[in-house]
């Protein structure tokens, strides 16, 4: 699905992965990073990125593993043509990741952030995701959790002030939500065994996030009260404090109470 509310694949404002992450950051980003680099510690040979937007993972652990073979994949053409510029000796592809263009068997790990719950077809995604792996690949996934009881997105969840999942399908394409227990079930039935998983953005990150959101509707003409740069300065200020905070309440408390994201790995049989 290439449009959504008003959410274009194709718009460059709705780009992500523009910014660089490095493990070493004390951040949600850093955060995601270092278990992916954890679950390919032992991997060699040729990983799939798909949803790379500009290729913000891709050129990550590319300069953490240069040994391996990376491929990163969008449906944007838009943010792939950002990738190639940004990393012009990286392999960026246009693909449909529920209709993956590989052989059978043709990579030793696949690593995606965010993508879940943008694929219409996202039962295709994982099957076709274990149809590319080798016997023993690794799949490592971050899958944010927007309907896991006890989340502020759930709280939130019909919610007519704060409509958060109203803003996240207009402004960068969320069309699924689930919880933990979806989400481990539809890998086992793709055919693939998690072997690891630890929880993350509790409380502090869903404030950032509803903040960051609520901006997002502002700047786009949404309704609301407060001058245009009073709330640039209002979500600077929030910002400052709740992103490394978020981290922070992350390193503690990597469970599954509170929170709203889920890092997974799994391994083909």
């Amino acid at each position: 699905m290439r449009q959504v509310g008003r959410y274009h694949v194709e718009d460059p404002a709705k780009i992500q992965g523009r910014d660089d992450v490095r493990p070493s950051e004390h951040s949600p980003g850093g955060l995601r990073l270092r278990y992916a680099l954890r679950a390919l510690e032992r991997v060699r040979g040729r990983i799939l990125i798909p949803g790379c937007g500009a290729g913000r993972y891709v050129r990550a652990i590319a300069r953490a593993r240069p040994d391996l073979q990376l491929a990163g994949g969008d449906l944007s053409l838009t943010a792939l043509r950002e990738a190639r510029w940004r990393d012009p000796s990286g392999c960026y592809l246009a693909l449909d990741a529920a209709r993956l263009p590989f052989s059978d068997c043709a990579f030793s790990a696949v690593v995606f952030f965010d993508l879940l719950e943008h694929v219409p077809d996202y039962r295709g995604m994982l099957a076709e995701i274990a149809r590319v792996l080798r016997p023993g690949g690794i799949l490592h996934a971050y899958v944010p959790l927007e309907a896991q009881p006890g989340s502020l997105y759930r709280w939130l969840e019909h919610s007519q002030r704060f409509p958060i999942h109203r803003w996240k399908r207009d402004h960068v394409g969320h069309i699924n939500r689930f919880d933990d227990e979806q989400v481990m079930r539809l890998v086992w039935e793709a055919g693939l065994e998690v072997r690891w998983l630890a929880y993350s953005f509790h409380l502090v990150g869903q404030v950032h996030d509803l903040v960051d959101y609520w901006q997002r509707e502002r700047l786009a003409g949404g309704p609301g009260r407060l001058p245009l740069p009073f709330v640039r300065l209002l979500t600077r200020a929030v910002f400052a404090v709740t992103w490394r905070l978020a981290y922070l309440e992350d390193r503690a408390h990597p469970g599954r109470a509170l929170a709203s994201g889920l890092h997974l790995t799994a391994v083909k049989p």
